[in-house]
């Protein structure tokens, strides 16, 4: 996620409502999360009420829970400050920081002491147990070495956070392009994500602009124009005409997707493999369901490695006790579930090396391909729907093809399940409506999701690639499609235009 997001800096929050109403500001100009520093709230809103009443208002931006050190706060033990953010986690906190010296008090926020750090990787523990990624920060405010710097990021990951972030001071031009070659070091060979941000005299000139290009993995900014720091708008406007991650920016910038939650079966490959990283890649959090464990392990690291929220889980779509486990996972995990998108399927003479006509065919082999191409997209809809409903929000996907329209005399099992799901999401609408869940299949012709695709005929002379199948699903999901539901959407490049030719 080298490109993003914007987080902007809530600062001035005596108040849950003055708080809320900054939040809304930076929704407003497209910020993809806030940093609520409990810092800056009036003590006797300190409770599990006001922490619940302030993250609820983050439902279409990342929360970002910070507690540090002031003047202010100067009386509250660090056992009582790591209370609060574990009360900000245990109310649905994205990300909770935790200082580089909780517990043991030190210069360069960086604490050694063997009791501390062991407390800490218990409570870094206790945080991402409760489904919050920890950031770990020291605010170094002072020029430090390259091997001064990398000791703190390192120091960080080996504490068990999701995150590292250091703030240095950058006095004169030389020191800041040495923060630069660290920067460029801390991309090679950092483990987790990382946030590097320049202050001092001179780095101040430069350090929110200079975070989008860095590598770091967020950057920050204010509400408010003509400062140093960069309004979200100035910032969105700086990496749209300076960087690739222009492509994206559009959604990005309108906060759909971040904070949501987007359960993939058939994650571990194709269509669902990039549906996966794309969701991520956009602020989604992703359970990623396959039945080949270890694609989706590899899937998972990849994703997490380049800054996004992803679980894994083993499946098999024919069972709907797995079913009732994922949305379970989901839910314990995330809060909710947004986005159910169903790619795992096969044509089952393929898929089961069964390469005869119907009338010959195994009944294991017509089993699997009605109970993986149509049973699943059922039960995964059954299980996950309940949530959607619950929360007044939700999109299901089920992935069609044109072989719904057009038969085979070898897999009929496959046309037939595919056939079948233009009629089940027409149902799925109807119940979904009330509860503004809406319901849509997708029904691709050939995509080069393997080589023998490439060979198939189309108007347009070619097989579609995977991400134009991909990117339409993620434009379904988005709300400028909240009109679209019960719908089956063909892209075939023109293939049923003539097939049979």
């Amino acid at each position: 996620m080298k490109y993003g997001p914007l987080f902007g800096i809530c600062d001035k929050h005596p108040t849950p409502e003055t708080l809320i109403e900054n939040i809304k500001q930076f929704e407003a100009q497209g910020a993809h999360g806030v940093v609520i520093d409990l810092d800056g709230l009036e003590e006797q809103y300190f409770t599990r009420e006001c922490f619940r009443k302030i993250l609820a208002a983050c439902c279409r931006v990342e929360s970002y829970v910070c507690c540090y050190r002031s003047a202010k706060t100067e009386h509250i033990s660090d056992e009582t400050r790591a209370e609060y953010l574990l009360m900000a986690a245990e109310e649905g906190a994205s990300i909770v920081d935790v200082m580089g010296d909780l517990f043991a008090k030190t210069e360069g926020e960086l604490a050694f002491d063997e009791k501390a750090v062991e407390k800490q990787k218990n409570f870094i523990s206790t945080l991402r147990e409760k489904g919050a990624s920890v950031l770990m920060s020291s605010h170094v405010a002072k020029p430090c070495s390259m091997e001064e710097t990398l000791k703190y990021f390192h120091a960080h990951y080996e504490r068990g956070v999701n995150i590292s972030k250091a703030v240095f001071h950058c006095n004169t031009q030389e020191e800041y392009l040495i923060s630069r070659e660290i920067s460029e070091k801390l991309c090679a060979e950092l483990p987790i994500p990382f946030v590097f941000v320049c202050s001092g005299e001179y780095g101040r000139k430069f350090q929110r602009y200079e975070t989008l290009l860095n590598g770091s993995l967020m950057t920050f900014v204010r509400c408010r124009d003509g400062e140093v720091q960069p309004s979200v708008r100035q910032a969105l406007d700086f990496m749209r005409s300076r960087t690739p991650w222009a492509s994206a920016a559009k959604r990005l910038d309108s906060g759909e997707f971040v904070n949501r939650t987007a359960v993939i079966t058939g994650a571990g490959s194709g269509m669902g493999l990039l549906a996966a990283k794309m969701f991520a890649g956009q602020g989604a959090n992703v359970l990623l369901v396959d039945i080949n464990k270890d694609a989706i392990n590899e899937a998972v690291e990849e994703i997490r490695k380049n800054g996004g929220k992803a679980l894994g889980m083993v499946a098999d779509v024919r069972s709907y006790a797995d079913a009732e486990k994922a949305a379970a996972c989901a839910l314990d995990n995330f809060k909710r579930i947004d986005f159910l998108l169903c790619f795992a399927g096969g044509y089952e003479p393929r898929c089961c090396n069964s390469n005869y006509p119907f009338y010959e065919q195994p009944i294991e082999v017509i089993d699997w391909g009605l109970d993986v191409n149509l049973k699943g997209p059922v039960y995964f809809a059954r299980a996950c729907m309940p949530a959607m409903v619950k929360q007044k929000y939700g999109v299901i996907i089920c992935l069609g093809s044109v072989s719904g329209v057009q038969a085979s005399g070898y897999g009929p099992m496959y046309g037939t399940s595919k056939s079948g799901l233009f009629q089940f999401v027409k149902g799925l609408a109807l119940a979904g409506a009330p509860h503004n869940v809406r319901a849509v299949c997708v029904a691709p012709g050939p995509v080069l999701t393997r080589p023998g695709m490439a060979g198939m005929p189309t108007p347009l002379k070619r097989a579609a690639e995977v991400v134009e199948v991909v990117d339409f699903i993620m434009d379904l999901c988005s709300d400028r499609s909240s009109f679209i539901t019960g719908s089956t959407h063909f892209i075939d490049g023109g293939y049923l235009c003539n097939f049979g030719r």
